[in-house]
């Protein structure tokens, strides 16, 4: 049988030729460190907690951290975002920096992200790692800094020694804030009492709920609509993320049979199975038309943190044939 495929490969001028595709370096993007505060309900006791963190010494060391601990979608990334754009922190550091970990815990990547993040220029990926640190040095170099390390989930010992080693330059008074799911990570970074992030109460839950799903006009809310919302908030556990996704998907209903069941769905038995809120999120996915479905799906061929380009990722929807236009004297990119 495998003669007959090479008798074909050679009439299809075919070569057994073995490829290896080598791995290459993705460009990853960084979470911004700007959020608008008018949108955030809810984390102004938490912002006040971290400043006040921010403010305190911490004995003979120059520079100390700060962790935020707690389970995804709680928001540990947008009250890092609150307090480093707070005016008040702002004037507490000389220097500021925001970096997006992720699962990519490469000291020499995390050097060269911090150094663009001061000097806001792009920096030459063929540097070697002797010289970022010594760029990194002049710049901080008795400079009362902060440092954000958004998403980390790097639980080894050697690496954060290497990288923390690196960080020791900054003047007296210097903080590293770190977000992470895991207690662990936080542990190992040597910080042994974080701050950990707590769900929003049922009342804030109502509020973001209505914010999102009413916007201003809260005020023709009926009040069979409103006790169904707020037991509704009240089973997303105070998870900002899944307040978020069902407020979304309630924007576009007012009939109090559909906001019953979402309140009845099965989904939150397995919200309580799974201590998880991904049948939420999943929810807010079948809510979605089929077509886009397929785009959204689509874009789980991209490694985490990938940044693409809108304009290349609606070609390749177009030529899987996932877009159509049925409005005349439109182009599919329109759509």
């Amino acid at each position: 049988m495998f003669d007959d495929v090479v008798r074909d490969m050679s009439g299809l001028n075919l070569n057994s030729n073995v490829l290896v595709v080598e791995k290459t370096n993705h460009e990853w993007r960084e979470t911004g460190s700007y959020v608008l505060e008018s949108n955030i309900i809810g984390r102004d006791g938490d912002k006040e907690e971290i400043i006040n963190l921010l403010r305190q010494p911490h004995g003979d060391q120059n520079v100390s951290l700060v962790a935020i601990v707690g389970m995804g979608g709680l928001g540990k990334t947008t009250l890092a975002q609150l307090v480093y754009s707070d005016v008040e922190v702002q004037n507490l550091f000389e220097k500021s920096m925001w970096v997006c970990i992720s699962d990519n815990f490469d000291v020499k990547t995390i050097l060269k992200n911090m150094l663009e993040s001061l000097t806001k220029k792009k920096i030459d990926d063929a540097l070697t790692l002797d010289t970022l640190q010594n760029m990194l040095r002049d710049n901080l170099t008795s400079k009362r800094y902060l440092l954000v390390l958004d998403d980390v989930w790097n639980d080894s010992f050697e690496k954060w020694t290497q990288l923390r080693t690196y960080l020791m330059c900054g003047a007296q008074g210097s903080k590293v804030v770190v977000t992470t799911r895991s207690t662990i990570v936080a542990q190992t970074m040597g910080v042994c009492v974080p701050y950990v992030l707590n769900g929003l109460i049922p009342e804030e839950s109502w509020s973001l709920l209505k914010k999102i799903t009413f916007g201003d006009d809260t005020i023709g809310v009926n009040q069979t609509i409103e006790s169904i919302g707020k037991k509704i908030a009240e089973k997303c556990k105070g998870v900002p993320l899944a307040i978020r996704s069902l407020g979304g998907i309630l924007k576009t209903k007012r009939d109090e049979e559909e906001w019953g069941h979402v309140l009845q769905g099965d989904f939150w038995k397995l919200c309580e199975d799974k201590e998880s809120i991904l049948p939420i999120l999943k929810l807010s996915y079948h809510d979605l038309s089929p077509q886009q479905r397929q785009c959204f799906a689509y874009c789980s061929l991209f490694p985490k943190d990938w940044e693409f380009d809108k304009e290349e990722l609606i070609q390749m929807w177009m030529a899987h044939g996932y877009l159509d236009c049925p409005v005349e004297g439109k182009c599919m990119e329109d759509v």
